[in-house]
């Protein structure tokens, strides 16, 4: 190992002349903070969903960490520990845009750049480090260049695939370069604990430990049937893999933090509708199937368009700008009854979330109603067992909408997950 400076449906097999970089911004959201108010460096500094009860911690300064202060931590329990703390209130433009722009930088390396989240990209540059001086010249100057553009700092991991570039990156924070070479994993693996790998959550650790299984060396020494018996021939060989720092999962630059335009959902009423209470009935389940189907693909959007076409094939589009970045269709929902206007019977209703933003799993800890999120995850969970509408809201199911239209709770309107432009007119 090499010290510089400060799912399971995989392939499985390895390619050994791979070199991967994980590029992982430190503790971004205060950083980013920290680098656009001076007044903020070097303090301990929170950034959530603001001062509540039931507002959390998003992420925190290393001056807040010390403290003890974690991210997912209630504000309030934060502010206990560490009094002296300044709590920010989350600003999703700022923190998207420059995302945005380091990804760009990133790009001028290699298009084999994948956006694992936010905050997070590998790279493969395999083909190009020759021409820079090799991977760890290329990891200083990516290093340089964000400290000089941005004020921030970031830590870099290189290995043979993902799995070992995401491990390596996560050994020396804040603002480490560590390379794993292939004939280090095992080294490194025999101290390196399961649930430091990607992809190994709390109930997965909690199943391995079960089975004696502590270390990564101790998953890639236990035998694979046996793993197969517990988990499945694919999770169980994937599993197996892992303990010996096998991935040959590609970098994939379509992985991209917004690459669909817009999600979206029609529907042409059976009859001219002039009863307002049965177009927002119609509007709130549309707004419901935007939502979920952003949550399933790992969407928010901030951008809100309804598209209403009247008996006579008139209509109009429009959009509202909001605030929050979204992916709740009761949101969705407010925002598109608030362009609603019943001038005359109504023949189609459309609504659409756009400018979105994916695989930024840290903007949900802005959210102050965590409730909210669980019952959001169990409703989907439900719906994609049983059916569109199986569990919904009380305002969805008191109405007389599946009386009058057939829309029932097992009928599915198919999505529309636009990737060009959205339905409604420019």
């Amino acid at each position: 190992m090499n010290n510089v400076g400060g799912d399971c449906n995989r392939p499985l097999h390895i390619n050994m002349n791979r070199i991967i970089l994980h590029v992982d911004m430190n503790s971004y959201f205060a950083s980013v903070e920290q680098a656009a108010n001076p007044l903020l460096r070097g303090k301990p500094i929170a950034v959530g969903g603001g001062i509540g009860k039931r507002t959390v911690v998003a992420t925190s300064s290393y001056e807040a960490r010390a403290r003890g202060v974690k991210t997912g931590m209630p504000t309030w329990e934060a502010l206990k520990k560490c009094p002296e703390l300044i709590v920010v209130t989350g600003d999703m433009n700022k923190y998207v845009y420059t995302s945005k722009e380091i990804i760009k930088m990133l790009r001028d390396y290699t298009d084999l750049v994948e956006v694992f989240s936010i905050d997070e990209a590998f790279l493969d540059v395999t083909r190009v480090k020759d021409g820079y001086g090799g991977e760890i010249e290329i990891a200083k100057d990516i290093k340089r260049r964000i400290k000089e553009r941005f004020r921030l700092t970031c830590s870099i991991g290189i290995g043979p695939n993902k799995l070992v570039a995401k491990l390596a990156s996560e050994m020396k924070k804040p603002d480490g370069l560590t390379k794993i070479g292939e004939d280090e994993i095992s080294i490194v693996f025999e101290f390196i604990p399961v649930e430091d790998l990607c992809g190994v959550g709390r109930q997965l650790k909690k199943r391995l430990n079960s089975l004696g299984i502590r270390m990564c060396s101790d998953l890639a020494k236990y035998p694979v049937q046996r793993l197969v018996s517990k988990f499945g021939l694919v999770c169980g060989v994937h599993l197996s893999n892992m303990g010996k720092g096998i991935d040959d999962d590609p970098v994939d630059p379509q992985n991209n933090i917004k690459d669909a335009k817009s999600i979206s959902h029609s529907y042409t009423l059976p009859k001219d509708e002039s009863d307002p209470d049965i177009v927002k009935s119609y509007l709130l389940r549309l707004s419901e199937q935007v939502g979920r189907r952003a949550r399933k693909y790992g969407y928010k959007g901030r951008v809100v368009s309804l598209y209403l076409r009247y008996g006579d094939f008139s209509g109009y589009g429009r959009q509202k700008n909001i605030h929050d970045y979204i992916d709740d269709g009761y949101d969705v929902y407010i925002s598109a009854l608030s362009m609603v206007e019943m001038e005359r019977p109504i023949r189609l209703v459309g609504v659409a979330l756009s400018d979105l933003i994916r695989n930024a799993d840290q903007l949900s800890l802005f959210d102050q109603e965590g409730k909210k999120r669980a019952a959001l995850a169990a409703m989907d969970e439900i719906n994609d067992r049983y059916g569109d509408f199986t569990v919904t809201r009380a305002s969805i199911i008191y109405n007389e909408l599946a009386e009058k239209t057939g829309m029932t709770s097992r009928q599915k309107l198919e999505p529309d997950l636009n990737q060009g432009e959205t339905f409604y007119p420019r």
